[in-house]
């Protein structure tokens, strides 16, 4: 048996701390938005508290807050290690709008003061026993302010039962070394081993596996360690997820990738799901099932929920931005190629207008209001290529926070070699670990 360091720590990511990264959709004012046009609580953008439970090192909450000074941010997280680490960039930063709290569920109550607008767990709720997870929901319903909003993610299945069997398989053959990291390279070892034999079959399932094998051998350690070697790590059918919240007293709002490729379900699967009689309470494993989704990032409010629609007047102050680029026009329509080199057709002169307007203006945007003189006849056409990525509306302009990105993004590609953007995008630059 490897005997294990001299300094090994009893918290795993005290041992070999996590490698967080920013989560774009965890951004106030894109919770904002997926909560406005969903019927949900209106957030006070102008002023907020937020709260991210499991903050590993802040490499998601540090950003927020640099670019964000009219914020007040609190990280929590239970490995000291990492907390040390969040706190020494703060201080590397300057920032006096954020500060770090080691804690579990359980103590936080007594170190948090007041309410918060917006609390986050990206990577939490499946990662710990229902016991700690039952104690995360009581500190959310405790802390969440009256019209606040919760972000939670957690692990899907159907998506997810494949690299559980992985994880299982991986568990049981490095259970005899103690060392997390020795543990972690062992697994890339024993998935290079396997990916031979395995890609060779032509089962869809072996296809699966290889893939999911492959993905442990060019992971760093250090997430290979918290997602195929963590003690608890437990996928949730969509279902299963809300009974827990209701019984927690939250309510559904929307998922807060709504408008991801990863999280759309397509007008053929919902025909499909329709012509099946897929949608009563059915349908929320069947889309999830027919997606292969793995991971999800519900948005969540107490409990009752009051759907209020997205009224024109709202609409209207919100910020377009696209990054279309218009090629040739064909006949009345005005054609448009996607980031994804994919081209596609506009038949609408009002929005095909605006969208020549913003593409060099990337990443910025404009009012709707200044784009368009009648909003009621295109709110409809916006709202559809808001869910399919074809435009990007906001709340508010990031780019108006009028902070420079230095000397954060120095400080993150000394770290990481990224960098965030005031919009809370993140670009991975060369030699990154």
């Amino acid at each position: 048996m490897t005997s294990p360091k001299s300094n090994i720590a009893q918290n795993p990511f005290d041992e070999l701390p996590y490698l967080a990264y920013p989560i774009e959709w965890t951004s106030p004012e894109h919770l904002a938005l997926a909560s406005l046009v969903h019927g949900g609580p209106r957030l006070p953008l102008e002023h907020y508290r937020v709260l991210e439970l499991g903050c590993a090192n802040g490499a998601n909450l540090l950003p927020l807050a640099w670019y964000r000074r009219h914020g007040e941010f609190t990280g929590l997280d239970a490995s000291g290690r990492q907390i040390d680490t969040a706190n020494a960039c703060k201080a590397k930063l300057d920032l006096t709008n954020i500060h770090f709290v080691k804690a579990d569920f359980r103590s936080a109550p007594d170190l948090l003061e007041g309410r918060f607008d917006i609390i986050m767990a990206h990577g939490v709720f499946s990662w710990v026993p229902d016991d700690a997870r039952d104690a995360m929901l009581e500190l959310c319903a405790r802390l969440l302010s009256p019209g606040g909003v919760l972000y939670l993610n957690y692990n899907a299945h159907p998506g997810w039962t494949v690299r559980g069997l992985v994880r299982d398989y991986l568990l049981q053959h490095t259970r005899h070394i103690d060392d997390l990291e020795e543990r972690a390279e062992m697994c890339r070892q024993i998935s290079a081993r396997v990916i031979s034999p395995l890609k060779e079959g032509e089962h869809a399932f072996t296809r699966l596996m290889t893939n999911e094998f492959r993905l442990v051998v060019n992971h760093h350690p250090a997430y290979i360690a918290h997602e195929y070697l963590s003690p608890v790590n437990r996928a949730y059918w969509r279902d299963e997820f809300f009974e827990v919240l209701r019984k927690s007293g939250f309510s559904y709002i929307a998922d807060a990738d709504f408008n991801c490729i990863s999280n759309r379900i397509t007008t053929e699967i919902a025909n499909l799901m329709k012509q099946a009689d897929l949608e009563d309470e059915a349908a929320e494993n069947a889309a999830d099932l027919m997606c292969y989704r793995q991971m999800q990032s519900p948005l969540l409010t107490q409990s009752p929920l009051q759907p209020r629609p997205c009224e024109p007047g709202e609409f209207s102050g919100l910020y377009m931005a696209s990054r279309l680029v218009p090629l040739e026009a064909r006949g009345q329509s005005a054609i448009f190629l996607t980031p994804g080199g994919e081209e596609i057709e506009i038949t609408d002169v009002h929005i095909s207008q605006a969208l020549k307007t913003l593409q060099p203006e990337w990443p910025r945007g404009r009012r709707v209001d200044s784009l368009f003189t009648d909003l009621a006849d295109v709110m409809e056409s916006l709202e559809f290529m808001l869910r399919n990525e074809l435009i990007e509306l906001r709340c508010v302009e990031p780019g108006d926070f009028g902070i420079a990105p230095e000397p954060l993004n120095e400080l993150e590609r000394s770290l990481r070699n990224m960098s965030t953007s005031p919009w809370h995008t993140l670009t991975m630059h060369s030699g990154n670990s």
